[in-house]
């Protein structure tokens, strides 16, 4: 089997794009938000965990990475008052996620793939209200636009800063992560950590590893079927 070919956007020379999306014309866009994922973990947890599921995507259907977009909205500091968070509105989310989608289109791209690692109910709603704009508008690419746990689901629950998204950032970014700064002397809290689900002192590489693969098993031939639909 043929390596695909794929790359970072951003590290990419202009024929080096263009080889790639001659051979692949998709483009993952990561999405994030810069929040409060307690103690442990990085504040851009959300767009590190996403791009490293479009990179291994990308690794597996060519095409080219964005860099991630850290603008978030329904964050976790309206919502429990933890700081260290950029909440932006809806109205924001929107406009910017048709503005990229819409760029990716006039850049060539055929199959664009959003994948947001951030998914407050509001956040979802803004990505997906601009994306139902841009495909009415561009019907000719295929987009396919979801929270990263829309592919996990009955496999691996949802959650905030917790076993989960530990296990990922664990995966992708584990320097960043530091498990002995959460309270020792307790189990974690929405509250009192803004941890929402199973203790992130539960999560491991090993963990992190088994959730990409279902990821990619579920996502990969919704991709693949995509890029079908655009050859001639």
């Amino acid at each position: 089997m043929n390596q695909k070919k794929w790359g970072r956007y951003e590290e990419l020379r202009p024929m080096q794009i263009e080889e790639i999306r001659h051979d692949a014309p998709v483009a993952y866009l990561p999405w994030g938000a810069l929040e409060w994922h307690s103690y442990h973990a990085p504040i851009g947890l959300d767009g590190i965990k996403a791009n490293g599921l479009c990179e291994a995507l990308a690794e597996k259907t060519g095409g080219v990475v964005l860099p991630p977009v850290y603008v978030g909205t329904d964050t976790i500091k309206p919502y429990k008052g933890f700081g260290h968070t950029l909440e932006h509105s809806a109205e924001t989310v929107a406009k910017l996620c048709y503005e990229y989608l819409a760029q990716l289109a006039d850049e060539g791209f055929k199959v664009i793939v959003l994948v947001t690692g951030h998914y407050g109910e509001r956040h979802v709603e803004a990505i997906r209200n601009a994306a139902g704009e841009f495909a009415r508008e561009y019907p000719s690419v295929g987009l396919w636009a979801f929270p990263d746990s829309e592919p996990l689901e009955g496999s691996f629950p949802a959650n905030h800063a917790a076993r989960g998204e530990t296990s990922f950032q664990l995966l992708f970014r584990n320097e960043l992560v530091d498990l002995a700064s959460l309270p020792p002397e307790r189990e974690t809290t929405l509250d009192d950590d803004g941890v929402w689900g199973e203790d992130p002192r539960k999560a491991s590489a090993e963990e992190g590893a088994k959730m990409l693969r279902v990821f990619l098993q579920n996502s990969i031939p919704k991709i693949n079927k995509l890029i079908e639909q655009i050859k001639p």
